[in-house]
This record gives structure tokens, sequence and C-alpha cells, in this order.
């Protein structure tokens, strides 16, 4: 199936009140959400950084650091799933979990909604969005999404781009140098980076084997086996978005790419490899690498301009 083309990610009508948006606000930048009133989804997820934090690894309650890298948060209704691993099958899922999760906010949606009702500076914000005295679960997660709806995709080079191709492709060509249009090229020909970034998300809303797993190493991730439990999506993680590429450094599942030259070369390289040895020579569910990935044999200038255009998502 060849890839879906290019084009400005659009919002979808949020169909929330402004006073519902605002409670969601609220309670997103609030730490009572957290069990000692320490972290709030803010905490790892600021705006200035397309709602991500720059950090390898997420932190949370207690100075807990996890094993994943705080994704964006962009274009919440044109995910198919939500995590690394896609645990979460819709918005209002995810938007709950990480009160409950351990090492994030330590706490229990029972205990958030008993701290939020109690709240005298919610009594007005919650009778004015619902027209009731008290939040539960569910108004709790629609209010979290309608604010999280309204978060847009960081301007970009590539975004005013992206944008003027729709009614002026002349205009839009003269906006990016002559590297950048042949990373350009390159990212939807020869590089095949559009095999698995595609459409406006940039991202084909599936998960792949890319070799990062560390499969019976010290730092191992599952991946979305943690969310099925069916071995054959060991070692597998969502095609993050691309967009915002430049506030949501670094990369990977793991946060283990600063460089985007880095990156190409890794995808250059056909992706990592990594063979099996000693006890799991033999393990059936050592992940494979997709085949989807291909040496690309891009020479030097190539990567440069490959890059070149990365830096302008």
């Amino acid at each position: 199936m060849p890839a879906a083309p290019l084009k400005p990610l659009k919002a979808k009508p949020i169909n929330q009140s402004d006073e519902i948006i605002a409670l969601g606000e609220k309670l997103f930048n609030d730490t009572r959400l957290s069990r000692d009133n320490t972290v709030s989804c803010a905490s790892c997820h600021e705006s200035r950084l397309a709602f991500s934090d720059r950090r390898k690894l997420a932190v949370g309650i207690d100075g807990q650091v996890g094993t994943r890298n705080t994704q964006a948060i962009i274009g919440i209704d044109h995910w198919q799933s939500f995590f690394w691993d896609g645990r979460a099958k819709t918005a209002a899922q995810q938007a709950l979990m990480p009160i409950e999760n351990p090492i994030e906010m330590g706490s229990s949606v029972e205990l958030v909604l008993k701290k939020v009702n109690r709240a005298e500076d919610y009594k007005k914000s919650i009778l004015n969005a619902f027209g009731k005295e008290a939040l539960n679960k569910e108004l709790l997660a629609l209010s979290l999404v309608a604010f999280e709806r309204t978060f847009d995709v960081p301007e970009s080079l590539f975004t005013r781009f992206i944008d003027k191709a729709q009614t002026n492709p002349s205009e839009a060509v003269a906006l990016l140098n002559d590297q950048q249009l042949e990373g350009l090229h390159l990212f939807r020909t020869k590089a095949r980076c559009m095999t698995c970034h595609e459409g406006a998300l940039l991202s084909d809303n599936e998960f792949h084997v890319t070799g990062l797993h560390f499969y019976g190493r010290r730092l191992q991730d599952l991946g979305r086996f943690d969310a099925t439990q069916d071995p054959a999506d060991i070692g597998k993680f969502r095609t993050p978005s691309l967009l915002a590429l430049q506030q949501s450094t670094p990369w990977m599942h793991n946060g283990g790419f600063q460089s985007l030259l880095g990156v190409v070369n890794l995808y250059n390289a056909g992706g990592a490899r990594p063979k099996p040895r000693a006890k799991f020579k033999n393990d059936p569910h050592f992940p494979k690498t997709t085949e989807l990935l291909h040496k690309l044999k891009l020479s030097k200038q190539e990567k440069n301009a490959l890059v070149a255009f990365l830096q302008t998502l």
C-alpha cells in the first residue's frame, strides 16, 4: 500500500465548551493529581516543548525515573492508540493511566476525585463546566482530553511549507533551500522514511521492531508485548509522529538519540539488527527487526541533506 501523502495536520472540531476546556487545563497543571501533590501532567508535558519534556526518560513522583521517553502530545484525535506500546486505545483511557502509574503520579483516580471534589477552588469550575457539584471518572478524563485537543502543532518551517503547498506549490518550494528540498525528496524516496512516517501525522499508527529492544540485556524493553502479552509483539514500538521534532528531543522510545545524524545513520544501516547469543540463540521469541527496513546506501551528502530537512520539522 502506498504511503499516505504529506499534508497539514488539521485539528478535528472540539465539541466541548470553553468551561470544560478551562477545567481540563486546571486539572492538567494541578500537582494534586499525584499522590503527594508534587507532580502534574504538565511536569512531563511542557507547553513550550510541544508538551514533551526533553528528558531522556520521564521522571515521576519521588524522582523515580521511568523506562521510556515522554512523547509530545500532538493530534490526539488522529491516533489509533496511545503510549509507545499502545496500551491505551482512546485518549480518555490514556488521560487517567499516568495518575495510577506508581512511577508517574503514584495515586488513584478515586483519591484524585476526592481531592478535586472537596477543593473549594474547583467547585465553581465543575459547576460551570458540567452543571454538577462533583466530577466522576468519566468527566475527569473528558476534561483533560478536551484541553489536550486544543494543542496545536508548533509552527515550524515544515508546517509553513506544507500549508503553503496546498494552495501555492511554487511559493512553498521557495521556503526551503536546495539542501532541504533534496532532503525532502530523499525523505519521500530513497531514504524510505515515509514507509512509516506518512500522512498528516507523519506516523502510520503501527508498531514495528527497529532493533532497539535490548532483548535479554540490562536495558531490555519488550515494547508492545507489555500491552498485549503476544510474543509476536516483543520489541515493537509505535511509530512516533515527526511533527515538532526539534522540540521533542531526545528521540526513540528510550531517548537514546540526541543527534539527527545518529538517527539517520541507524536507518541507513537498515535499523539495529542484534544477534541472539548464548542462551538466546535458539529463543523463538527473539525479536526480528522489521523487513520494512533496508540498508539505504545514502552518501554523506544525502545524509546531510536528510538531516537538513528533518531540522525543518
